[in-house]
């Protein structure tokens, strides 16, 4: 029997064997990092790029932020003796969830993950094997614990109309 389990945002999970990690995505984006040969992989699901202080111990990470969630992926990576470079890794997200007049008054948070995500993982010298990045809408993903693949189902933005009078 298969298990699931659910990340909502700041949330992450690493491990193996049978069962699925699924999650919903906007703006926040979803770094994947799978290792074929133990088969064993995990899941961050991040809000913001950066991290808004250094943490001296791993229950002080906050996976609300990209560089917290990265190094707990990489930590959870070193328990069980893998070695980054041998991960697949995939990221999924950063698209806008609203579209619209109104939305054009707001920053693009998931450009700023994208652009975010792809600088950490090159520095960090990790390749990337697949990406689902951007766009408009959101991104329901499901990862398969026992093979590494994961399954995206996309949904539309919502569309925000500016209000009569607004901006004067």
């Amino acid at each position: 029997m298969s298990s699931k389990c659910f990340l909502n945002p700041g949330g992450w999970y690493f491990g193996g064997g049978e069962g699925f990690v699924e999650t919903l995505l906007g703006p926040c984006i979803a770094i994947v990092v799978w290792f074929p040969s133990a088969r064993m992989g995990g899941i961050c699901h991040f809000q913001l790029p950066g991290s808004r202080r250094v943490a001296e111990h791993a229950r002080q990470l906050d996976g609300r932020y990209g560089y917290d969630a990265w190094v707990w992926l990489k930590q959870q990576a070193r328990v069980q003796a893998l070695r980054m470079e041998e991960a697949e890794v995939k990221l999924f997200g950063g698209a806008r969830s609203l579209t619209g007049a109104a939305s054009q008054r707001s920053t693009d948070i998931g450009r700023q993950n994208i652009v975010f995500v792809e600088q950490l993982l090159a520095e960090a010298g990790v390749k990337v094997v697949g990406r689902d990045l951007g766009g408009e809408g959101c991104r329901y993903l499901r990862f398969d614990l026992a093979t590494g693949a994961v399954w995206v189902r996309r949904g539309g933005a919502l569309t925000v109309r500016a209000k009569e009078g607004a901006g004067k």
